[in-house]
């Protein structure tokens, strides 16, 4: 049985991964963590949500870009 993360550990191992990828990538990783924080500043999702009910809060809004838009 895997272990359920929460947003706020899910996008701490994102930041962590960061550091081993080409400049690229690591941009990317930075755009989509900077993508989730909106969600989580706008209300969409809590750290505190697993990633899977994250995911279905964000699809509601239509994705994660308009998710983040507020």
């Amino acid at each position: 049985m895997t272990q359920r993360k929460n947003v706020g550990e899910y996008l701490s191992e994102l930041e962590k991964t960061k550091k081993d990828r080409d400049e690229q990538v690591k941009e990317g990783l930075e755009i989509y963590i900077d993508l989730w924080k909106k969600t989580i500043e706008n209300g969409v999702v809590r750290e505190s949500d697993e990633v899977e009910d994250a995911l279905e809060k964000i699809e509601v809004k239509g994705g994660l870009y308009k998710a983040a838009e507020g």
